[in-house]
C-alpha cells in the first residue's frame, strides 16, 4: 500500500524545541528521532507554558512537556507516522519512508526545516540505580567537578512496596563518544566513582546497631545498576525563547491545548516521564 502527502512546510526533527516549533507555527512534523530529555531536567517558568497546564506551583520537567506536546500534536494531526517509520530517504523534496507492514509512505513539501543538528563528539550518559543499602538522603542532588559522574540525583523510589522517604538515584556523566567503552567508563568505574561521592557528602549504608562504644555502625552502600541511558548532543534549531518570541497569535494547536489541559497538571504517558513525584 502507499500512501502520499503533500505539505508547504515540514519539520524533520525530535527535540522538545522541534515539537514547541511545531506546535507554535501549526506545522507538521516528522519524528524520525525522538529526542525524550532527561526525565530529572527541568526548565524556567514562562507565562506562555499556561496552555499545557503548568504554573508556578512546581517545577517544570522537561519530558513532561515533551510528553504533552507530542500528545497535543498528534491530536491535532500535525505528527506523521507516529511510532510506525522502519526507514527513510530523502528525495528531491520528498521524504519517502517505510513503515510496519510494508506500507510506503511519501511526503513531498516545498520547505523542509531539519531541526535537530546532532553531534557525534559527546555523549550524555544517565546510569540508573536501586540504592539497595543506604542512610537517609535528604539532599536532591550532590555534584563534582569531573565529567564522569557529574551529578548523582536522589529520587523517592518507584520500586513496588517502597515506604515514602525511600530513595533510589540516577547519576549523569558527559562522555567523549570515542571512551564510551573505554574500563573508565564503565559500570563498575560507575559504581565506585558513585559510593565514593556518597561517602564524602557523609552518606552510609544502612544502619547497623552500635558498637561497645554506642558509635553507630553502618553496613556499606550497596547499589544495583539497572539500566544504562545515553542521549546523543544536539543544538537545535532555535531555542525555547526564539520560538516563542516569533509567536503571532494563538492559533488552533494553542486553543486544543487551553481547553484540554484547562491549567490542571494532567500527566498524558505512565511510560515516558515515569518520574512523577521527581525528588
Amino acid at each position: 500500500m502507499s500512501v502520499e502527502f503533500h505539505f508547504e512546510k515540514l519539520i524533520l526533527g525530535g527535540s522538545l524545541e522541534s515539537l514547541l516549533y511545531a506546535f507554535v507555527h501549526e506545522i507538521p512534523i516528522v519524528i524520525s528521532n525522538p529526542i525524550v530529555p532527561f526525565e530529572l531536567e527541568t526548565m524556567d517558568y514562562d507565562g506562555d507554558f499556561k496552555f499545557l497546564g503548568y504554573d508556578h506551583a512546581r517545577e517544570i520537567y522537561k519530558s513532561e512537556m515533551w510528553d504533552r506536546l507530542s500528545f497535543i500534536l498528534s491530536m491535532a494531526g500535525l505528527i506523521m507516522l507516529p511510532n510506525t517509520i522502519k526507514n527513510m530517504r530523502q528525495e528531491d523534496k520528498k521524504l519517502v519512508f517505510a513503515t510496519q507492514g510494508n506500507s510506503r509512505t511519501t511526503i513531498n513539501y516545498k520547505t523542509l526545516i531539519t531541526f535537530d543538528k546532532e553531534s557525534d563528539e559527546f555523549l550524555h550518559v544517565y546510569d540508573w540505580a536501586y540504592i539497595r543499602s543506604g542512610s537517609k538522603i535528604l539532599r536532591p542532588k550532590i555534584s563534582d567537578l569531573e565529567d564522569f559522574v557529574k551529578d548523582v540525583y536522589f529520587y523517592q523510589s518507584k520500586r513496588p512496596g517502597m515506604k515514602p522517604g525511600v530513595k533510589d538515584l540516577v547519576t549523569y556523566s558527559k562522555i567523549n563518544t570515542l571512551e564510551i567503552n573505554d574500563y573508565e567508563k564503565s559500570v563498575s568505574f560507575w559504581r565506585l566513582k558513585t559510593i565514593n561521592m556518597m561517602k564524602e557528602q557523609g552518606l552510609r549504608g544502612t544502619a547497623n546497631g552500635y558498637n561497645k562504644k554506642g558509635a553507630p555502625l553502618y553496613y556499606a552502600i550497596k547499589l544495583e545498576h539497572t539500566h544504562r541511558e545515553i542521549i546523543k548532543e544536539y543544538a537545535p534549531k532555535f531555542d525555547f525563547k526564539k520560538i516563542l518570541a516569533k509567536r503571532k497569535d494563538k492559533g488552533n494547536t494553542w486553543n486544543l491545548a487551553t481547553k484540554l489541559f484547562h491549567h490542571r497538571r494532567i500527566s498524558i504517558s505512565q511510560e515516558s516521564s515515569q518520574l512523577q513525584v521527581k525528588v
